[in-house]
């Protein structure tokens, strides 16, 4: 007995369903068509006053009704294709910020251009897909023109933002469907926590190194006091007030800035997951707070430190750390306290 190998009858359906079981990988389906396509308000009435004369052409027999069906369903073909060459040919990109802060709007630039050699393209929007953002509109792109717009992204979490693909849609030309199309481009950005006053935690000047209960004098910027003038003293800090009175000349003393330390200890056990996010926002308001008025800050955590130091750059290194801050293996409950120095 011999046997014989079986052929496909249909060779170009044996070929689609290869390519359709490609799109498999460890049991996901990964299959996606190239274009989206859903039914408006307008587009849904459309479709019902089309079946009711299509029924009554059918039960009359009278020719206009068909005339009539046939019209209706011809600009549904028209308006398949019009919007099919309204997205055909549109690559779109975006140059995103390097830093962002949750709950904030984040600006970024989108240019979108028009390949085709001859058709220009209608009355089309851009989102990005899986985030919250604005879209952008353009109601006519020459054909090979480029457009750019500003549009703005609100990130709700910390951390790294992975944005995967843009979505083009378009009504055009009718308004009775919803056509859109995905361009893949990758892009990421460190979204860092809010700054909110609120939260900012009022740090105990008083701690036990004593801060605020004998402040030593220096170089700063916060007042300390005034004691009588010398012929070494500067003159730029002689408090002229007092002289204008014609009292005796007094100078104007000032704090040391090496008095002037904190360091923020975040203990980032695991907890509940709303409670450890306002725990890394309080630390960041904290931070920001006190590195506004002149102080050194510092931040420490279960798996890291950073020195005290002042300036924007100290502020920008503390959010960075708080942007991918995680919850630390042990036990105990989260917490975050100033400590001063």
């Amino acid at each position: 007995m011999s046997f014989t190998a079986i052929r496909a009858p249909l060779p170009w359906l044996a070929m689609a369903a290869g390519r359709l079981l490609a799109g498999r990988r460890g049991g996901r389906h990964l299959f996606r068509l190239p274009r989206s396509l859903s039914i408006t308000r307008d587009g849904k009435w459309f479709i019902g006053i089309l079946l009711l004369i299509g029924v009554a052409a059918i039960n009359t027999g009278n020719n206009l009704l068909y005339l009539i069906v046939a019209t209706l369903l011809s600009l549904i073909i028209v308006s398949g294709v019009m919007s099919e060459a309204t997205l055909r040919g549109l690559r779109a990109a975006r140059v995103m910020p390097q830093l962002a802060f949750k709950g904030a709007p984040a600006p970024a630039r989108l240019s979108i251009t028009n390949t085709k050699k001859l058709l220009p393209s209608f009355s089309f929007k851009v989102t990005e897909a899986g985030q919250e953002a604005l879209p952008a509109y353009f109601l006519k792109l020459r054909a090979g023109e480029t457009a750019h717009k500003h549009i703005e992204y609100t990130f709700q979490r910390r951390g790294i933002a992975r944005l995967e693909r843009l979505r083009i849609t378009t009504r055009f030309p009718f308004g009775l469907f919803l056509k859109g199309r995905d361009e893949h481009i990758g892009d990421e950005l460190l979204v860092l926590p809010s700054i909110d006053p609120k939260l900012a935690m009022k740090a105990e000047v008083a701690l036990s190194q004593g801060l605020a209960g004998s402040p030593k004098k220096g170089h700063g910027t916060e007042f300390h006091g005034l004691r009588d003038y010398t012929l070494e003293d500067d003159a730029r800090h002689i408090h002229w007030r007092s002289a204008a009175r014609g009292e005796r000349l007094l100078l104007k003393e000032f704090e040391s800035e090496s008095d002037r330390k904190i360091t923020i200890e975040f203990d980032n056990y695991q907890g509940g997951n709303e409670e450890f996010e306002l725990l890394v926002d309080r630390a960041a308001a904290t931070a920001a707070l006190y590195l506004e008025k002149g102080w050194s800050v510092g931040l420490k955590t279960l798996s890291g430190r950073l020195i005290p130091a002042i300036g924007r750059e100290q502020l920008l290194l503390i959010l960075r750390e708080l942007a991918v801050v995680c919850p630390a293996p042990g036990s105990g409950p989260p917490s975050v306290r100033v400590q001063g120095l």
